[in-house]
């Protein structure tokens, strides 16, 4: 018998079922799944006595509730006795890289209150098994959970410099939880797993001592352990050779530590990478996912100021129900989009369906402000208003298509304050007059400035007299546009900028001539980008077919190139608006390529050796080496004499950076879930990923110094733009101009990320900030929309604080799952 002495004296054996409920199959089979899954899982809980089954996604319990309630109630027992192990606290194993903050703090709020509501206590544990890799910011997240410890598999021992098996994991902000890399894979097949032992134990790091733990388990499509993985594990217990193999649950195994009390070895920072091709796959699922998300946050703040200021009732479950969907397709097999076609169209329509959801709710919020609202009648006018969702004043250029009486315009605000506008391409082709025989049809362009958290009333007036130029104007001549602020120049060889001006100090931030920005290269890895580092390189460029005016000024100025490459497109509209500090890029990709990549180029006079990446909240510094990393809404590099350019857009997870040119990858066109070592066959039909149609727009914005909060309340407003709407004049008690939150804007780097009703007192608002920043903040803010309460904040470098305001003015703290920090729960490892 083949014998080694182990430096083992416990294993924890984690009989574990990994589920994936989407991947190279539909949700409809992985809902079969999970039903037989845990069917299983009860039917070898009962017969082996010692055996102790893991389990996390509350999803997929949830699925087990409303289609088998008799198996839900004996899971339910099983869990309060301590025969499951439910772990994870989360909805699903998402994707630990792309979605922002609301979304994984909403992965714990739901997930953990679920169990509390239906199995009496809280996990403790989080188990993300598969995911690609691991944002600094979870650390605090997971704390604000009440998750203390934390399991995962990748990045491997060859992805990342860091050899520890088990270790304090040290986020952004200084949050930390223990951490534990689970040795060589989380499932096993269903035979003997002596040799899943033995390659576990081989990667276990040298530092881990006295105690490991390996997870095994058939998985994937569900299954979990076996009777005979359960018989294996029996024999080599007896055994001997791996030293005492205990049936154990991750909780358990943690609360052995603890009690062992040996320091760990501290890891600061993220945990990356593994399949950097995911951070682009399937663009669709990329820009679903933001709208989603954006859609979300918009409907829980209008929805939440109607509460407050008009008493309308909160529609909780639709909203509950929609971020459940979001939460369910942020899967760390769909939003990576490495499942098959089938799978992501069904994620694509479930988004659809949330988008359309939060914007019903979002629509009827802003219907009943405008009522509200005075509006005397006059004809000869067209009331508009435009409505500012962000907690902080607002310029933009607001565009709206009307029908309107022929002749000279003037646009103004209530108060009779003249603003220009500006014709700009209507969305519909066909001539005004051949439709309205007595009105004009137009799209039109006008500055607004719309109070924080509040609306603006303009309106469309007929005149006799043509419209002034103002002084402060955009203009184009030539490849030229220009406003107050910068003047860019286009080269109409190349299709990028010859000058990039900022002109109160005559700086000019454009690179070399004939510098690079749209770079095409053969891309033969998989979905996942398997072994690939970078996708820096050697390519085609689109070649550009004509440049022309589109908007001449004197609100907006803008520029279109058409570019071609084959059989695809790329039309990017170059925007100056009147009041713009930074460059606009309207984008628009008609894609043919297979198994090619696209990487939209930003060079720049700046260079840098690190650039900076926006994360959930705060940022991390990289190295400016180009390799593909993940990122949330922009990336920025800064030069040794202070000039900075940040990259920002409104659809894109991945980018790269070499010595200041960032780049983002805009489009790559593997085969959907493809798997390498597996080779395309010639003769075989396959469909290929990113073809057709996609829009969006990304900012450069020139800058000096360190201070990152215009790039991040640029790139809010970019996601979630206000919205500007027609009215009819009607009395109203509400003025015409009204903000119903100050003092934000007045400090950079704070920022709200949620604005909701509190989960246990609907009448009190939640409140989330971050600071965005390294160094402390200080803050002072009144809140007209919570009767004109006054909050002080002082927030430490990348905080997150949530905070629920009370109708009496109360400030209560809260942690993540939105209860007060001294409040005690059963924790589920401990049973009931």
């Amino acid at each position: 018998m083949y014998e080694q002495k182990s430096r083992f004296a416990t294993i924890h054996m984690v009989g574990h079922a990994h589920l994936d409920p989407v991947w190279l199959w539909r949700w409809t089979e992985g809902y079969q799944e999970a039903r037989a899954t845990l069917a299983a899982a009860v039917a070898l809980l009962e017969e082996f006595e010692d055996y102790v089954f893991t389990f996390e996604q509350v999803a997929v319990v949830d699925w087990i509730r409303e289609s088998d309630p008799k198996l839900f109630s004996r899971l339910r027992d099983l869990v309060m006795s301590g025969r499951i192990a439910m772990v994870g606290g989360w909805w699903v194993e998402p994707d630990c890289n792309l979605p922002n903050l609301e979304s994984f703090v909403r992965q714990g709020l739901i997930g953990q209150r679920y169990l509390l509501e239906h199995f009496g206590g809280i996990a403790n544990v989080g188990l993300n098994a598969d995911p690609f890799g691991h944002s600094a910011a979870l650390p605090q997240v997971l704390a604000g959970h009440r998750i203390a410890s934390y399991c995962f598999l990748r990045p491997g021992p060859h992805e990342i410099d860091m050899p520890h098996t088990l270790f304090e994991w040290q986020g952004l902000g200084g949050a930390s939880v223990d951490a534990y890399r689970i040795p060589h894979e989380y499932c096993t097949t269903a035979e003997d797993v002596d040799r899943h032992m033995e390659a576990a134990i081989s990667k276990i790091g040298a530092a881990l001592e006295d105690e490991a733990m390996v997870f095994y388990g058939v998985g994937n499509h569900g299954g979990g352990p076996t009777r005979r993985n359960l018989k294996s594990i029996e024999a080599l217990d007896a055994d001997g050779r791996f030293g005492r193999l205990v049936m154990s649950g991750p909780d358990r195994y943690f609360e052995a530590r603890r009690k062992n009390g040996k320091p760990m070895p501290v890891h600061e920072g993220e945990l990356q990478r593994h399949a950097a091709g995911c951070y682009a796959a399937f663009a669709k699922i990329k820009q679903m996912n933001l709208k989603a998300e954006a859609a979300l946050l918009e409907a829980e703040r209008y929805a939440t100021l109607s509460a407050a200021t008009q008493g309308l009732s909160y529609p909780n479950e639709k909203l509950d129900e929609a971020w459940k969907t979001l939460l369910f397709n942020q899967f760390h097999d769909i939003l990576p989009g490495s499942s098959i076609l089938p799978a992501c169209e069904d994620a694509v329509h479930a988004l659809g369906g949330v988008i359309a959801t939060a914007d019903r709710v979002t629509n009827r919020a802003l219907q009943i402000a405008a009522r509200d609202i005075a509006i005397p009648a006059d004809e000869e006018t067209q009331p508009v208003i435009v409505f500012n969702p962000h907690p902080f004043e607002t310029e933009i250029t607001a565009e709206l298509e009307l029908s309107f009486l022929p002749g000279n315009w003037i646009v103004s605000a209530e108060d009779g304050e003249e603003t220009p506008w500006q014709k700009i391409r209507a969305d519909a082709t066909i001539r005004e007059e051949d439709i309205f025989r007595d009105r004009y049809r137009a799209r039109i362009a006008f500055p607004a400035k719309v109070p924080a958290f509040g609306h603006r009333l303009y309106r469309v007036r007929r005149t006799d007299t043509p419209q002034t130029t103002p002084q402060v104007q955009a203009r184009a001549h030539g490849t030229t546009i220009e406003n107050a602020h910068l003047r860019v120049t286009i080269n109409p060889q190349t299709g990028w900028l010859d000058e990039f001006v900022t002109l109160a100090d005559g700086q000019d931030l454009a690179p070399a001539k004939g510098a690079v920005h749209t770079v095409v290269s053969p891309d033969g890895s998989d979905t996942w980008g398997h072994r690939v580092e970078t996708y820096v390189g050697q390519g085609r460029q689109f070649e550009v077919e004509s440049i022309h005016i589109e908007d001449a000024g004197p609100v907006r100025a803008a520029i279109r190139v058409n570019a071609r490459l084959g059989r695809s497109r790329l039309s990017e509209l170059f925007v100056l608006d009147s009041n713009a500090r930074s460059l606009e890029i309207r984008t628009e990709i008609d894609w043919q390529e297979e198994l090619h990549l696209l990487k939209l180029r930003y060079p720049t006079a700046v260079s840098s050796s690190e650039a900076r990446y926006q994360m959930q909240y705060g940022y991390v510094e990289r190295p400016a080496d180009g390799l593909e990393y993940p990122g949330q809404r922009w990336v920025s590099v800064a030069s040794s004499d202070g000039k900075r350019i940040s990259v920002i857009n409104n659809a894109k997870y991945a980018y790269d950076c070499v010595d200041g040119d960032i780049g983002i990858t805009a489009a790559r066109s593997p085969v959907f879930a493809w798997h390498d070592p597996r080779e395309l066959r010639d003769n075989e039909h396959y469909h290929y990923q990113d073809q057709g149609l996609q829009r969006f727009i990304v900012r450069l914005l020139p800058q000096t110094g360190d201070d990152m909060g215009e790039a991040s309340r640029l790139a809010e407003m970019m996601v979630m733009p206000p919205r500007v709407m027609m009215e009819s004049f009607h009395p109203g008690d509400v003025p015409a101009a009204r903000g119903l939150i100050s003092g934000l804007e007045e400090t950079s780097g704070l920022r709200l990320t949620a604005l909701k009703p509190w989960e246990d007192d609907p009448a009190a608002t939640v409140m989330r900030f971050v600071n965005d920043t390294s160094g402390p903040i200080a803050a002072r803010l009144g809140l007209d929309f919570a009767g004109g309460h006054l909050l002080s904040l002082d927030l430490e470098p990348f905080e997150i604080r949530t905070l629920a305001v009370t109708p009496s003015g109360k400030i209560v703290t809260l942690d993540l799952l939105e209860f007060e920090p001294d409040r005690q729960f059963h924790l589920l490892s401990e049973g009931i």
